[in-house]
């Protein structure tokens, strides 16, 4: 299978191929490339459209503690009252 290489490459016989280079590889090594990304998606062949994701993230202000609340959580030990 000929494939175009998106960058250079060194095949197994030591041969360096450059980026845009169409190569003659079996299924093996195309696989391998591909998992490499150095493969091109020939023009015309699978989707066209392009899509673009976006994440927003919101920061939302921290909540005002009400100050009677604030002490040691349900499992905390309790308090030493020993008297020294």
């Amino acid at each position: 299978m000929h494939v175009r290489l998106s960058a250079s490459w060194t095949d197994p016989r030591g041969t360096v191929w450059a980026a845009g280079d169409t190569v003659d590889v079996d299924a093996v090594t195309l696989a391998e490339l591909e998992e490499k990304d150095m493969v091109e998606q020939p023009t015309g062949t699978g989707s066209t459209e392009t899509t673009t994701t976006t994440t927003t993230t919101t920061t939302t202000p921290p909540k005002k503690t009400d100050p009677s609340k604030i002490g040691p959580g349900p499992s905390a030990p309790p308090a030493d009252t020993k008297d020294d």
